[in-house]
């Protein structure tokens, strides 16, 4: 090959490659979206049965081993169970191997094409475990010197938003499950109402948030989700919703 050739080559390769640009019209997008949901409560609240009851294949992250109970109800849902407790006295390396895990599973579930409902049960321990995983692997600060340090935040949160994002962007049902933390106005003075215990902007990237309860009507046990927020249609906020799951929250939607 001569070098005048040679070097048209080196040319054509240095080229920077044509961006594929493809807009598309919103109902499109919609169909290829799925729900979002951050799916929030007390223990025992009926949050991963709702979830479970969404449209199959459902897969789970379970970080609390809350789903096997549910089993006879739900055979054909595929779990993972994310919860390594080792023997030595070290809960910051038990975290880490977990938000490794859960990164992995991740990268895992985004290639599946099958899935049409994702779930992660719960959200509150990924936010811990990434904290975690942030001090010691990217900080590496001493345990001893935490209290003496700060650390950047953003560097945190974006470890946590960039796993979630990839589910947000992925073309399936995603139901995030999360504890309840109670808000306070200062130190030491509860205001009475509670918010999902998890990363602050996570309710932002979702299009529904629903708050769990349990009430006794009429003597009788009635599990409830109360419609917090509301992407589609604002004026289902502040709808209960009794003995909720995701085929009532898409007629609502209609």
């Amino acid at each position: 090959m001569s070098w005048e050739n040679q070097s048209q080559q080196v040319k054509e390769q240095e080229k920077p490659k044509e961006l594929k640009i493809e807009f598309k019209k919103l109902p499109e997008a919609k169909e290829e979206r799925g729900i979002k949901i951050l799916s929030y409560g007390n223990f025992a609240t009926g949050k991963t049965h709702f979830a479970l009851s969404s449209p199959k294949p459902v897969y789970i992250i379970d970080t609390e081993n809350g789903a096997s109970p549910l089993a006879d109800k739900f055979p054909d849902a595929k779990v993972i169970n994310i919860c390594n407790i080792e023997e030595e006295d070290n809960d910051e390396k038990d975290e880490i191997r977990n938000f490794e895990k859960f990164q992995q599973t991740i990268s895992y579930l985004v290639t599946l094409s099958d899935a049409e409902t994702i779930i992660i049960d719960s959200i509150s321990d990924i936010w811990d475990w990434a904290q975690a995983y942030a001090k010691i692997k990217i900080f590496k600060i001493p345990a001893e010197q935490r209290l003496a340090q700060q650390w950047d935040w953003g560097v945190i949160n974006k470890l946590y938003l960039k796993q979630i994002l990839k589910l947000i962007n992925k073309n399936c049902n995603v139901i995030l499950c999360a504890r309840t933390g109670e808000e306070y106005a200062a130190a030491g003075q509860p205001t009475g109402r509670f918010k999902p215990l998890c990363q602050k902007k996570t309710p932002f990237w979702v299009d529904i948030v629903l708050f769990h309860e349990v009430k006794f009507i009429n003597k009788q046990l009635q599990f409830q989700a109360k419609i917090e927020k509301c992407r589609q249609k604002g004026e289902l906020i502040g709808k209960i919703i009794e003995n909720p799951t995701l085929e009532k929250i898409e007629e609502l939607l209609k």
